[in-house]
């Protein structure tokens, strides 16, 4: 799954991209990314969004390409693997010669 649109508005400069994440059990399976582009300031904004269904993603980039749309759900993290409790993080090795 992929789409893009690319709107060369110089009033509203905007690329919206869905995407389908990698590993099809990551949360927020679906990804929208927007860049912004600020003519006037000469700078850019890009953000990331993340959406269960292909379907709301899809709704939410047209609907920020007719002005219509709310701010971009953030990504849900992944659950982060733990150590099991009281097993030290093993020190990160030093390269050789002078330390400071």
């Amino acid at each position: 799954m992929g789409y893009s649109y690319t709107c060369d508005d110089p009033d509203d400069m905007v690329t919206v991209v869905a995407l389908r994440a990698l590993d099809e059990r990551a949360p927020s399976p679906f990804r929208v990314v927007v860049e912004e582009v600020d003519t006037h300031a000469w700078t850019h904004t890009l953000r990331e969004g993340g959406f269960d269904t292909v379907g709301e993603a899809l709704q939410w980039c047209d609907d920020r390409l007719t002005g219509e749309a709310g701010p971009l759900p953030p990504v849900r993290p992944a659950a982060a693997a733990s150590r099991p409790a009281g097993v030290p993080k093993a020190p990160v090795p030093r390269p050789p010669g002078r330390s400071r």
